[in-house]
């Protein structure tokens, strides 16, 4: 303390003596106490890595992309620095980044992570930070820093390390990518440009350096269009020397990219781009002595319709999400799922949308207009064999006039199906069915009903000319005729940018289940003769009801080894029954044993019928060989599966019991030897197996008896046979099983039972 004091009274002086003015000289000066020190050593003494090519983030301390960096951290007076935090942080993480060792106490694998930024512990003066190779060649800086526990001054030092890529800067692979990759030639109304986007890397599969800056240096990247005949289209791009538009230009990369523009001209089709490097020198602009290519192409076409896909609900995979419209009042609002609104006004509407394609492949121009049509009457009956069936349809029969206006059908019955067709009906013929006719294709108009067979349609059928030749394949489509009784669908409707157009289809919850057909159709152009081309598809469904479906399936429970009748039941979310549903079903049984079949459909497969009016099929189920179980429990599950939704019905094994059986010799004729009474059937467990009970007979002859236990299912029977002892069958014996009295060779298991064997 007196040390303290001291120190102090001479600080005070010094401080009087100073603001006397007086003196020159800092004699009476204060230094501020010595700060600690900070030591950076990397493993090996060594700054550079290898260059990590791929970024592989494995890594341990022993990883050859790793450096151990030791940090060495003193007091003024040399000592250690203990039980004090420092910092590591990197200045770019694509070139270097700092790793740590597993926490197992934690989920996430902390040694996987490129850190940018940790802190770590000072033990007895030293801590490590393990630097890594992250993936990119170039320079980066380590530092560390820490708080002075002393003077609470801020220490820091740097470490700068290369990442060294041994293989070189000059060009070792080239790659272009086009945005979009389709595009519309000139005068379509259509995008007309396409980025070209080009990536030149060295063998090390980092960038190559910079060839030009500003306007000086040089191009290392030439592109070039090599189709023949591209209908005028060129490429523009900015060299060295300024910006340049031709059907080959130069231009240099920036950081390993450089980027052009393709203008499409007047020929559809791929249009074939070549982009060079010189893997000599990274220069072009003085000759390509050793040239490194990749290929590429833009799609150029016309934007017009060429096909159509209906692409919901035909492919849904369950049932999809409708809405359910509501009245038009003050709080209307849409319900959707399992949203049920307050005000529903007994209608739904299902969105189906259509994709329209132009021949290159590319979507059909916004704007596009694609018209929609339905078909829901006549079907047949509920309950009668053409139940949900159109009545004027056939899958096999038609056949569209190529270029013409009259549709035909052999087998037709134009005016006596379904009350007959009549003008204004629309017929729909489904021309992908048959490979070939995808041109035929169509939803037309009846003009005139001129025959049971024949009719006249407007407008006219297209020519069947993909391959330029117009070929009739005969009377091999099908098709429908009919009218929207119950249904309506919006009409028409124009594709986005990305070609797809939609529209709804509305409808009375009453109809749900119902049948019901629906086309798109949109106006094209025939690739032969430059005319109208009708683009149509169409396809058939059922008015979907509201998502999620529920099942119900009865009965829940059935034996095995008998024949049962499975009822599935599936309605929407709003309780409406849902006809026409497929039922799935597959067979699992515990042990492996059993098996299964419904409607003669083994082990996997669909019920027969579809649900009908009532929501409802019913299967028949039989199942064999189902193992039996101690109380009769689970020996296996039939699952079923029905609009999205799946259920079981358990299927039960038959009760184990016990069968005793006593075999008794008696007689001293016998010769001595083995005496063997054999149990077989379907009811051991496991089933098919054959059981035996012996009893040696010595010489001297002694009688002798002995009694087996057989573990058998209940309800089943067992048969009995004898083996003497040279294993031939011994007939002289008789087997009492049941009342006790009577001979018998099967023996019916119904609870404990005792059989006594005698000869």
């Amino acid at each position: 303390m007196k040390f303290v004091h001291k120190a102090l009274g001479l600080l005070l002086a010094s401080l009087a003596l100073s603001s006397c003015g007086g003196g020159g000289g800092n004699g009476g000066g204060f230094s501020p106490p010595a700060n600690g020190n900070i030591v950076l050593t990397p493993q090996g003494g060594s700054t550079t890595l290898p260059l990590n090519v791929g970024g592989a983030s494995v890594w341990s301390p022993a990883s050859p992309y790793t450096n151990a960096v030791d940090i060495h951290w003193t007091n003024p007076d040399g000592s250690p620095v203990s039980g004090h935090d420092l910092s590591c942080s990197v200045t770019n993480l694509s070139i270097i980044s700092i790793h740590i060792l597993d926490d197992a106490s934690t989920p996430q694998d902390e040694s996987a992570v490129n850190w940018g930024n940790i802190q770590v512990h000072s033990d007895t003066g030293h801590a490590v930070c393990w630097v890594f190779s992250t993936g990119q060649a170039g320079t980066a800086t380590l530092n560390v820093g820490g708080v002075d526990p002393i003077t609470g001054a801020t220490l820091s030092k740097s470490l700068t390390f290369t990442v060294q890529n041994a293989s070189g800067p000059v060009p070792a692979s080239v790659t272009m990518v086009p945005q979009p990759a389709g595009v519309y030639i000139s005068g379509s109304g259509g995008n007309q440009n396409s980025v070209l986007t080009v990536t030149v890397l060295d063998g090390g599969g980092q960038p190559v350096p910079d060839p030009a800056s500003g306007n000086g240096g040089a191009d290392n990247v030439t592109l070039e269009i090599v189709t023949s005949d591209s209908g005028g289209a060129v490429l523009s791009a900015n060299s060295v020397g300024g910006p340049v538009t031709s059907n080959s230009v130069s231009t240099h990369t920036v950081n390993g990219i450089a980027t052009a523009s393709f203008q499409a001209g007047t020929t559809q089709g791929p249009i074939q781009i070549r982009v060079t490097a010189d893997r000599a020198d990274n220069n072009n602009t003085n000759g390509i002595s050793d040239p490194v290519s990749a290929t590429g192409s833009v799609i150029v076409s016309d934007g017009k319709l060429y096909t159509l896909a209906i692409t919901a609900p035909l492919v849904a995979p369950n049932l999809p999400l409708i809405t359910i419209n509501t009245l038009g009042v003050s709080d209307d609002v849409t319900g959707g799922g399992t949203t049920i609104p307050p005000n529903p006004d007994a209608t739904l509407s299902l969105v189906v949308s259509a994709l329209g394609t132009d021949r290159q492949g590319n979507p059909v121009l916004p704007g596009t207009p694609i018209r929609f049509g339905a078909v829901d009457e006549p079907v047949g009956a509920p309950g009668s064999a053409e139940d949900n069936v159109f009545l004027i349809s056939s899958l096999d029969d038609g056949n569209p006039q190529e270029g013409g206006n009259v549709f035909t059908a052999p087998h037709g019955q134009f005016t006596t199906a379904g009350g007959g067709a009549g003008p204004g009906d629309a017929l729909v013929v489904f021309g992908k069915a048959v490979d070939g006719n995808s041109d035929l294709v169509s939803a037309v108009t009846v003009q005139t009903v001129n025959s049971a067979t024949s009719l006249t349609v407007a407008p006219v059928f297209n020519r069947n000319d993909t391959t330029g030749t117009s070929v009739d394949y005969g009377a091999v489509l099908p098709y429908l005729i009919g009218r929207a009784e119950h249904g309506n669908i919006s009409s028409p409707q124009t594709t986005n940018d990305i070609g797809v157009a939609h529209t709804t289809l509305n409808y009375p919850v009453n109809s749900v289940g119902d049948a019901v057909a629906i086309w798109a159709q949109g106006d094209g152009v025939d690739n032969v003769t430059g005319g109208q081309r009708r683009v149509t598809d169409a396809g058939v469904l059922a008015y979907p009801g509201v998502a999620p479906a529920t099942i119900t399936i009865t009965p829940q429970t059935i034996e095995g080894n008998s024949t049962a009748h499975v009822t599935v039941c599936v309605t929407d979310a709003l309780g409406i029954a849902l006809r026409g549903i497929q039922v799935g079903f597959q067979f699992d049984f515990s042990d492996g044993s059993g098996s299964g079949s419904v409607d003669g459909t083994a082990n996997t497969g669909t019920f027969d019928d579809l649900t009908d009016l009532t929501g409802c099929s019913t299967g028949t189920v039989v199942t064999t060989n189902v193992a039996a179980t101690a109380s009769g429990g689970t020996a296996g599950v039939l699952n079923i599966a029905a609009a999205g939704q799946t259920g079981q019905v358990e299927i039960t094994g038959p009760v184990l019991d016990t069968l005793s059986v006593t075999v008794v010799a008696s007689n001293p004729a016998d010769p001595a030897g083995v005496y063997t009474v054999q149990a077989s059937g379907s009811g051991f467990s496991p089933p098919g197996q054959v059981l035996s009970c012996s009893v040696t007979v010595p010489a001297p002859f002694a009688a002798q008896t002995n009694t087996c236990t057989f573990t058998v299912a209940e309800g089943s029977t067992i048969t009995l046979g004898a083996v003497g002892a040279t294993g031939s069958v011994f007939a002289g014996w008789t087997g009492d099983c049941t009342n006790g009295t009577t001979p018998t060779t099967s023996v019916a298991i119904n609870g404990d039972t005792t059989c006594t064997a005698t000869w």
